[in-house]
């Protein structure tokens, strides 16, 4: 019974509600949509299909009786060809009269998989005519004008007189013709799969719709059960909190009004039942994205008004705190509170314009200025002296752009400051002088800033230079030693020991020496390219030939591991501007990396790309260890990407020609996908 006064439990009941409901709203629409295809039933996703593809058919051939009326028999016929006009790859179709005699057709015809005939009539619209006739007789054209108007209603006819006889200029109306036609549209079959065609997108969609069936009616059923769960036992344990029997009040209780809840509660149940019946998941993902979120959102928002409603309820303090109440306190206290604010406003206003921020002075200011401003028209608009209040609204616009231009300057200086602050120059600061009021405050702090920012880019300047400082004086007073421990191995060897056991122990010592030797080679070398005291001699360097020296160099190391090199030279030979000897010792530390942790019988990828001004150099192979590390942590000093490191190696390689890599000015990136490492050295090139 305690786990309701738990907040974890709560906050676990919140979460799975949002979910569910969200959950809830977004399938329903879908399921019910199977349900209506009888998805879920023998043989449903095939029912589905084929309707909807004839409801395609229909739909489209109604379409096409739509165009051919409007482009083909309207006043202004367009010579665009019916296809064209209809634009889906998916559709053709016939046009034929009462006959069977065909008025215009799709140009290819196919197998189809659905049919839908249209028969309509069509009428083809007469227009108006204009015709001019002479005649030898007066009585010849009388008789011709007899016969047009027996022959039509509405005609205009004008004698004309001249010299080439008897003459008259008719205007007049054709009849409109109708004609029985039938429209027959094909749905293709097999589709082309064309993500432009309308038809393809809709039984695309459909056939999504029926594969995820299960799915859509697992979350809504699971939808629905968590969030009356998860209901339940927020209304259960809403107002109960630990070590107290009664029901505690959050503030929302005890100051939002009544009323806002309500209201609230019911825009987010409206907004809910809105997404409901949205069909999200077929949409674009950035509108699904955001509608979830809103749907998400609206749950949110109408769960805590709901638990708030729960709790004033158990409190018995549901109508302790409305707007309506509020509203109607005494006007004696509001009369109080109106004396005391004018018996302060003369000493308050000075106080409270230091303290307001400058958002409200400035909106106080302009508030003013269009009340002055205002005043002004109006005097300007009854008043006779038209001229004075002309003058007066010209003085408060001077004042207006004054302060504008004032506004900018100061914004302009504090604008220029955040940019030199941005480009790294620490040095720059703001000028103080040249700012006034809040504008002055906030250069100050910009200057305070700009400060703490100096101070702890050199207090970390200086801790790294400690740190490299100190890895390169250790690694140097141990290198004194151990020198001597390897040269005094050595000479062990060459002598003649007692015992077997005296020989491997020799062999331990020899083996950990060389390798205490090479991690203090490595600490020495990482330490200099850190701090870029190695001396870089920039030569003109062929990336090919580099790369296969360094290949064949480690051929054969690479076969005693069964490991096949696959070298894939740029074409064209590009060139860098690098140091060949630290190029050569990044080559190195990549390709030893190969040699001690790729897996034995597969293949190492060296490959050399020319891409419009740079030079991409590319290490790829398969660990033979698990790559349980992300390609961050695996660049970092003293790391391995056999994270129990097992295997041999100071972690430092990676870390080394990374440094050496931009010391040339070129960048190191390395990708993990699975167990393949992937290194990628790019360069500019030079012609």
């Amino acid at each position: 019974m305690r786990i309701r006064t738990k907040p974890w439990a709560k906050a676990v009941a919140c979460i799975l509600f949002v979910l569910s409901i969200t959950s809830v709203l977004v399938t329903i629409l879908p399921v019910n949509r199977l349900v209506y295809d009888g998805a879920y039933q023998s043989g449903g996703r095939e029912t589905a299909l084929e309707n909807k593809e004839e409801n395609l058919a229909m739909e489209l051939t109604h379409q096409l009786t739509d165009i051919y009326v409007n482009e083909r028999m309207g006043p202004n016929p367009s010579d665009y060809p019916l296809e064209e006009l209809i634009g889906d790859p998916n559709f053709f179709f016939t046009i034929k009269d009462k006959n069977g005699k065909t008025i215009e057709a799709s140009k290819e015809l196919g197998d189809y998989c659905e049919r839908y005939e249209h028969r309509t009539t069509v009428t083809y619209y007469g227009g108006t005519t204009e015709m001019e006739r002479w005649f030898d007789s007066h009585a010849e054209r009388k008789e011709a004008i007899l016969e047009l108007r027996e022959q039509y209603d509405d005609i205009d006819i004008e004698i004309i007189y001249g010299g080439d006889g008897y003459g008259f200029r008719a205007n007049y109306t054709e009849d409109d013709i109708s004609e029985d036609l039938v429209f027959t549209g094909f749905i293709r079959s097999p589709l082309v799969q064309d993500q432009s065609s309308y038809i393809y997108q809709q039984l695309h969609e459909t056939a999504n719709l029926h594969f995820y069936k299960d799915v859509y009616l697992i979350a809504l059923v699971a939808g629905a059960i968590g969030a009356i769960l998860s209901l339940l036992f927020l209304t259960w344990s809403a107002g109960r909190v630990e070590d107290y029997d009664g029901v505690v009040l959050h503030k929302i209780d005890t100051h939002l009004p009544l009323e806002l809840p309500l209201l609230l509660g019911f825009g987010s149940a409206m907004l809910g039942i809105g997404i409901m019946y949205e069909d999200i998941l077929s949409g674009e993902p950035l509108v699904c994205g955001l509608l979830l979120l809103a749907t998400m959102a609206a749950a949110g928002v109408g769960l805590v008004l709901y638990l708030s409603l729960v709790r004033r309820i158990k409190a018995k303090a549901l109508f302790e705190c409305m707007l309506v109440r509020k509203l109607a306190r005494p006007l004696r206290w509001c009369w109080g509170k109106v004396k005391n604010l004018g018996r302060k406003a003369g000493r308050g206003l000075s106080a409270l314009a230091e303290k307001l921020p400058l958002f409200w002075k400035a909106g106080l200011g302009f508030l003013g200025l269009c009340l002055v401003e205002f005043f002004t028209i109006l005097a300007m608009w009854e008043s006779r002296a038209f001229e004075v209040w002309l003058l007066l609204w010209l003085m408060v616009k001077i004042v207006e752009g004054l302060l504008v231009v004032f506004i900018v300057l100061e914004m302009r200086e504090l604008q220029h400051g955040a940019w030199q602050l941005a480009q790294g120059n620490l040095d720059y600061q703001v000028p103080l002088e040249k700012l006034h009021g809040d504008f002055k405050s906030h250069g100050e702090q910009l200057n305070s800033m700009r400060s703490a920012i100096q101070a702890a880019v050199e207090d970390q300047m200086k801790s790294e230079r400690m740190k490299t400082e100190l890895i390169t004086n250790v690694s140097h007073d141990i290198k004194t030693p151990l020198t001597s421990i390897v040269n005094y191995v050595d000479l062990l060897k060459k002598q003649e020991m007692p015992t077997e056991e005296a020989r491997e122990y020799l062999e331990v010592l020899d083996r950990q020496s060389a390798k205490l030797k090479k991690l203090t080679e490595d600490l020495v070398e990482a330490a200099k390219a850190t701090t870029g005291t190695t001396t870089v001699n920039f030569q003109r360097t062929d990336v090919n030939v580099l790369l296969t020296q360094s290949a064949g160099e480690y051929q054969e190391k690479l076969q005693s591991k069964a490991l096949q090199l696959m070298l894939t030279p740029a074409p064209g030979n590009p060139a860098i501007s690098a140091d060949g000897r630290l190029l050569w010792r990044v080559f190195e530390n990549l390709l030893s990396n190969i040699y001690k942790y790729a897996l034995p019988g597969t293949r190492v990828y060296l490959t050399c790309t020319e891409e419009d001004d740079k030079v991409a150099i590319t290490f790829r192979n398969i660990s033979e260890t698990p790559l349980n590390i992300s390609a961050d942590e695996l660049m970092e000093r003293f790391v391995r990407g056999d994270a129990s490191r097992h295997t041999e190696g100071s972690g430092l390689g990676l870390s080394i020609a990374r440094s050496l890599t931009q010391l040339q000015y070129g960048t190191f990136d390395i990708a993990i996908d699975g167990d393949l490492f992937k290194a990628t050295l790019t360069f500019p090139k030079i012609p």
